[in-house]
């Protein structure tokens, strides 16, 4: 039977600060010193088993779903502000949801959106070329949250929400995770969020977006217009139990939820894939000869985008350095045991992504950006649950081949348009918030290449 080691409540409480401001610091030193497996006291109060262990994470994720649940972190807590939504939702109910909201993204669905994703793209990085006319440095990852934003924005509204709506909504969910994330990381501070009106406060601007939502939804139902968008989608769809469909506060939270998880995600692993690319000249011109060789002079479509394999090889890579969903976890249900560890029931289980995407045991020189780990030949090799970047398990995300569509437009679009390359001066510094952002940007020299 395997001991797993813990790590005692006087150590982890005093580091709790430490850990709020740079928590892959302190699991990495936690991880060196204990191993692959290990109890924490997280924000010194909520007892975890953290874990690197692929093995481990696939039968709590996949394996042994059924015992495993999200805890109150991502469900009750997140819910409370973005709606109980899929990414929020558990058990039977959230099982339901996903059944009727998953043909939305069936294949058929998503090519009917890559023309709208490539307007929405040109149009970006249109402005992005009329700002260079004065050569200044951009910050990839704002272009990037902006570009990402609104490609989320026009496959789920179409046309249906004005700029300043769009600008009201992206800011008003931008300050509500900036909360969330001290409610989760300080757990023993929510009764000073509470007393200082914070709390209050941050559950008002959640009523506002739920709000802006369902006033978009009324006049898209209003208008009469059927549009070939994932808000139509959900309001077609219908249980297969009853026949009918979603009512109003469950088509607004799911609607928001798409929205919450679609953009900031897929903008940081956008952002941090250019981020590596002006590091690597070299991977960048073998994209482009990739691109020339399968849609010369013209934006990939559909069935081009499978054939960009190298591309999709260095989305993956960049998303194995840099995951945005750094990091998940699961209630255990009842009591339960994989490959001789112990889980007692109410156990929290914490799959800690970013450790095992930077394990040197299953990431031979992890810390270095080599697109080439994610060739074919090299994939059949891997261990499962070493690559996570979208989850695993019946909860991976449902979203995720909308996701990759979109990266593969955006760096195709970006690499035919600009020459690229970091500004000197300070490094740049992951930030663990509920996905895993570049603290203070990534300044970036651009230009326009030439013809572009």
């Amino acid at each position: 039977m395997s001991q797993i080691p813990e790590i005692p409540r006087r150590r982890s409480l005093p580091n709790t600060l430490a850990f709020v401001h740079d928590p892959i610091g302190a699991l990495a030193q936690y991880g060196a010193e204990y191993g692959p497996s290990y109890y924490l006291y997280i924000g010194g109060v909520q007892r975890s088993l953290v874990t690197t262990d692929p093995v481990l994470a696939q039968h709590v994720l996949q394996q042994n779903h059924r015992n495993y649940e999200k805890s109150v972190i991502q469900t009750d807590t997140l819910a409370k502000y973005v709606g109980r939504g899929l990414l929020t939702n558990t058990g039977a109910s959230w099982l339901r949801q996903r059944r009727l909201i998953q043909p939305g993204f069936h294949r058929s669905r998503l090519e009917a959106l890559t023309a709208l994703m490539q307007s929405v793209i040109d149009a970006e990085l249109d402005d992005v070329a009329r700002r260079l006319a004065t050569p200044q440095p951009l910050d990839a990852a704002e272009l990037m949250l902006r570009v990402a934003f609104r490609i989320v924005a026009k496959a789920i509204f179409s046309d249906d929400i004005a700029e300043a709506e769009l600008a009201d909504f992206g800011d008003k969910i931008t300050r509500i995770q900036e909360h969330v994330i001290r409610e989760v990381r300080l757990p023993f501070l929510r009764w000073w969020l509470r007393l200082t009106g914070r709390e209050r406060l941050h559950l008002q601007l959640s009523q506002e977006v739920l709000g802006i939502q369902q006033t978009i939804i009324a006049r898209r139902r209003a208008s009469g217009v059927e549009r070939h968008d994932l808000l139509q989608m959900l309001l077609d769809s219908r249980y297969e139990d009853t026949g009918l469909p979603m009512d109003d506060e469950q088509l607004i939270h799911e609607t928001g939820i798409l929205f919450v998880a679609g953009h900031e995600t897929s903008a940081n692993a956008l952002a941090w894939t250019l981020y590596l690319l002006a590091q690597h000249p070299d991977v960048q011109q073998r994209v482009r000869d990739e691109l020339d060789a399968v849609s010369p002079g013209a934006p990939p479509n559909f069935e081009q985008l499978r054939q960009l394999t190298y591309l999709t090889q260095v989305i993956n890579e960049a998303m194995r350095l840099y995951p945005p969903a750094w990091i998940t976890d699961r209630v255990a249900l009842a009591d339960d045991e994989v490959a001789g560890v112990k889980i007692p029931r109410g156990t929290l289980v914490v799959p800690y992504i970013y450790g095992i995407h930077h394990d040197a045991g299953l990431w031979p020189d992890p810390e270095a950006f080599r697109p080439d780990r994610f060739a074919p030949a090299q994939r059949k090799g891997q261990e499962a649950f070493a690559f996570l970047p979208f989850g695993g398990g019946p909860r991976l995300c449902i979203g995720n081949s909308f996701a990759m569509m979109e990266m593969q437009l955006v760096v195709a679009a970006w690499l035919r348009r600009f020459d690229f390359g970091l500004l000197p001066g300070a490094p740049v510094v992951a930030q663990p918030l509920i996905t895993l952002r570049p603290k203070g940007g990534i300044g970036m020299t651009v230009a326009v290449r030439g013809g572009g």
